[in-house]
């Protein structure tokens, strides 16, 4: 029974105590089961037109783009009838001004309450990957803004020839894709998979947590500096490094940081220490007690506007801090180690500031800035000009207007495919003379320049060196996206339907497991389910879907995981390929 817009929906959205803890707390660990139970939920639960989900990197708390958009919206009394559902990793990241609010809820990912509402709501705004089970309904709207634009090098590369699949998928599932300027739109085309495939609205439209720093207002501003205890005779320096290595090795030098902390609580100002969410694992036993560090519920673009000079090393927080024309200072002690390993989008002469490479240095350039009246340099407009061309205080408005409203007058559209496309129907590629002739023809396409060409292939790939070489010798002139290893999601439904050889029988309707959803309801309902009616059981089972068709429910929607609403003019599948890619490959066209 789909859930109507009804007065039973109150038990959900506000009735923690009607619909239970464990609705709310309990995960679901066995990945099998949450992957089921999330398709279940795509065909019991209905969407409602005034619920806004939200997640900021896979849930960390309320912070960047997402939260100035939810701001934006929950404070226009056009959407007061609005119901806002935030992901968080943990209860203890909810800001107490929201925590017991009406028009608020929060969930943790891989709850009945997160797969619900994933189904339930409207629109969908992130700024980062979402779970791997996750596909947009095709009523709901998908908002992606990332989260910051690209000085270190990302998604697909020399070195990184496939890309970042999560990433991709998120992108190309959205409806609605904002970049800030053109310098990011043509990484996220070019790195993320996106150009001759993406088929939603690409914007530049600004980040809307600029907004926060611009629009900062007297009474925010008073808050922050009695929250972090700041000198008011004093200038704040803000000192914000990011971390080293790779995701999954991740690293920093504890003992390094201390010592350049020891020389920054010599300035005559107010020092404050910013570290990167996933730097925090990698600082241990780090005195900080000279310094001041931020509580976790502070935001970061907030905190911008009260800063006086920035210190960071190869962390984007400097393209923020470009709308303040206030001095930053580009501390890179391992410029060349750190270039090597994960590689740069921009020169030094390009950096819109100093660039020092000692603690002397560091502290000698900044205490000559924090004297004297700074005027920013050409080099520092021409950044400014060139990567903050939109934020002017209004990007989360013009957002709002463009994503819920459907207005995009105010917002620069981007073509992500302005040619006609063809997609290579890679599948699992041997070393064969089948799979060179295959290689030949997509180079061939690549070299003629006439369409936008996309190679799909799975990551296994990675060891076919024939396949590798290919890839990186054609560069930008083709799209790659890879599939990685990946059970297929299904309902119980399809799960039989898989198994059964006969595709035109009638697929036999098991009783999916009660999910904790159907007891939920039988809850906030007051009674238990009336037991079935045999005729009308007898009538479902002659109408119901075959095998075959509940088959092709399931593989149109590992498509759409992967490609989202995509849809190629040509499709090229090399001989000898299985059964899954074949079948995959019909809902391309």
């Amino acid at each position: 029974m789909s859930i109507d817009k009804t007065a039973e929906e109150l038990g959900i959205l506000h009735g923690r105590r009607v619909t239970g803890g464990d609705f709310w707390k309990l995960k679901i660990k066995d990945e099998d089961e949450l992957k089921t139970r999330y398709c279940e939920y795509q065909s019991d639960v209905e969407v409602n037109d005034k619920v806004v989900f939200y997640e900021s990197m896979s849930g960390a708390r309320m912070m960047d783009s997402p939260y100035a958009v939810f701001k934006e919206v929950f404070n226009d009394p056009a959407y007061s009838d609005f119901h806002h559902v935030w992901s968080v990793r943990s209860p203890s990241v909810i800001p107490a001004e929201y925590k017991d609010h009406p028009r608020v809820s929060f969930v943790m990912r891989n709850t009945d309450a997160h797969i619900f509402f994933l189904n339930r709501s409207k629109y969908l705004v992130g700024n980062s990957v979402q779970p791997d089970f996750l596909v947009r309904r095709p009523e709901q709207k998908f908002l992606n803004t990332w989260h910051g634009i690209a000085y270190k090098t990302l998604g697909r590369d020399d070195n990184n020839p496939l890309g970042a699949a999560a990433s991709v998928y998120s992108l190309l599932q959205a409806t609605h894709v904002l970049t800030p300027c053109e310098f990011m739109t043509e990484i996220q085309l070019d790195r993320f998979s996106m150009r001759g495939v993406y088929s939603g609205d690409m914007a530049e439209i600004g980040y809307p947590r600029q907004d926060l720093t611009i629009n900062l207002d007297t009474q925010t501003e008073q808050s922050l500096r009695t929250q972090l205890n700041l000198d008011p005779d004093k200038k704040t320096v803000l000192y914000a490094p990011t971390w080293r290595g790779q995701k999954g090795g991740a690293r920093f030098d504890a003992s390094h940081l201390e010592d350049d902390i020891a020389a920054l609580s010599e300035l005559d100002a107010n020092v404050v220490f910013l570290a990167h969410h996933i730097m925090l694992r990698h600082i241990k036993n780090v005195d900080f007690s000279k310094i001041i560090v931020p509580p976790a519920n502070v935001n970061t673009n907030e905190l911008l506007g009260i800063v006086d000079l920035l210190v960071t090393d190869y962390s984007s927080i400097f393209f923020d801090y470009m709308v303040t024309d206030h001095p930053i200072v580009h501390y890179l002690y391992d410029y060349e180690e750190y270039e090597s390993e994960r590689g740069l989008t921009l020169q030094l002469e390009e950096l819109p500031g100093p660039v020092v490479r000692s603690q002397a240095a560091l502290k000698s350039v900044v205490t000559d800035l924090i004297q004297d009246e700074y005027i920013p340099s050409p080099t520092y407009l021409r950044a400014r000009d060139r990567f903050c061309p939109h934020d002017d205080g209004h990007a989360a408005e013009r957002t709002k207007q463009w994503f819920f409203n459907g207005s995009g007058n105010s917002v620069k559209h981007v073509e992500a495919r302005t040619r006609p496309t063809v997609v290579f129907w890679g599948g699992r590629l041997d070393k064969s003379n089948e799979t060179k002739t295959f290689l030949d023809q997509l180079k061939s396409e690549a070299k003629a320049g006439t369409k936008d060409v996309t190679l799909f292939v799975p990551f296994s790939v990675q060891s076919n060196q024939m396949v590798i070489d290919t890839i990186r010798q054609l560069g930008s002139t083709i799209t790659v996206v890879a599939r990685k290893n990946y059970e297929m999601a299904m309902t119980e439904a399809e799960k039989d339907a898989r198994a059964n050889k006969d595709s035109h029988v009638p697929a036999v309707e098991k009783p999916a497991p009660r999910s904790l959803l159907k007891s939920v309801l039988d809850r906030v309902r007051g009674r238990t389910p009336e037991p079935p009616d045999p005729a009308a059981t007898a009538t479902r089972e002659r109408t119901s879907a075959t095998s075959a068709q509940l088959r092709e429910v399931m593989y149109e929607r590992e498509y759409r995981r992967v490609f989202g609403d995509a849809k190629f003019d040509e499709v090229v599948v090399p001989e000898g390929i299985s059964r899954f890619w074949q079948t995959l490959a019909k809902h391309a066209r």
